[in-house]
């Protein structure tokens, strides 16, 4: 589910660090060396960026480093949410980066003294998506907010989370990129053959207390609909959270063989008695996604396998 928390009081010495800190709109006069560089966003029509120098020092949020580190592209800080999830990091290491907050928190004054040229991560033109907007306006006097794209299909937030990483040094053409998409391709295929005349069901879940979320109108549910998938659970509200809402007593009446669970792993722990009853928890066709995480070719030749075996190895329970 989406996720709002407001920052912990920000102590009084932190406006003293950003009042010191160059602002966005004073970039363009701060360094002698270089020349000024300009970020079109890939996927934020109209959003340019401006750095007085190629940017360097990069502060990340985790869902970007999980994207990003592919490339080469190391933060001189972390913060935000599932950034212990192994899942959303995959192989990503970030054991000897220095962190700057967690979950929906940030220590301003650290960053401060970091002085990042940028800070890249989940959110829009104007901060982070779950910062309030007294704080992304702290934090964008600290450095220009480069959100992660956010194009409508996985292949676009792929191509465009490229380009970023390109702006920012990366080398997006090494023979492991090029690897990586064909990688991507042969996982399609996979995919499109193993659920091809299947006749399963699936639905990607979020499973919660006091309701069942569902994850049509995801562009990774769309990914597996163009591969021939059936896709079942509650359309989203027409505004605001984009997840559909199920209750519990209505979950049963979604035709579901296979249930998709962001976040899932070896940890998963959800019980409650009409879950429990569900067609598909009862025969265990139970398998992962994450509506976040890594944007990388890598990261979706792999769950596309992992859903082909899935699959593979399910029947027709609903």
């Amino acid at each position: 589910m989406l996720r709002r928390s407001s920052l912990a009081a920000l102590v009084a010495a932190s406006a003293l660090l950003l009042a010191s800190c160059a602002s966005t709109g004073d970039t363009a006069e701060q360094p002698e060396s270089g020349e000024s560089v300009t970020l079109e966003h890939p996927s934020l029509e109209g959003l340019s960026i401006d750095f007085a120098a190629q940017p360097e020092g990069i502060v990340m949020d985790c869902y970007a480093y999980s994207s990003l580190h592919e490339y080469g592209i190391e933060p001189v800080a972390l913060f935000g949410y599932e950034c212990d999830n192994p899942f959303v990091m995959g192989d990503a290491d970030i054991f000897d980066i220095p962190k700057i907050g967690t979950d929906g928190e940030i220590d301003v004054e650290k960053l401060a003294e970091l002085r990042p040229d940028a800070i890249i991560g989940q959110g829009t033109a104007d901060g982070w998506q779950w910062f309030d907007e007294d704080v992304n306006a702290q934090i964008t006097r600290v450095a220009p907010f480069v959100p992660l794209p956010g194009s409508e299909t996985i292949d676009g937030r792929i191509a465009d989370t490229r380009t970023i990483a390109a702006f920012f040094g990366a080398d997006v053409t090494s023979d492991a990129i090029v690897q990586s998409d064909a990688d991507l391709e042969d996982a399609k295929e996979a995919f499109s053959a193993a659920i091809t005349g299947s006749g399963l069901n699936i639905m990607l879940t979020s499973p919660a207390k006091e309701m069942l979320y569902t994850g049509v109108g995801f562009a990774q549910a769309e990914l597996l609909e163009e591969l021939g998938a059936t896709i079942v659970g509650a359309d989203a509200p027409e505004t605001g959270n984009p997840w559909g809402q199920v209750a519990w007593e209505d979950a049963s009446t979604y035709p579901a063989d296979i249930l998709l669970i962001e976040g899932y792993g070896d940890d998963f722990s959800f019980t409650a008695d009409l879950w429990d009853a569900l067609p598909a928890v009862q025969a265990d066709q139970l398998g992962a996604w994450s509506s976040k995480g890594a944007m990388t070719a890598t990261t979706y030749a792999a769950w596309l396998n992992d859903v082909a075996d899935l699959v593979s190895s399910s029947t027709k329970v609903s």
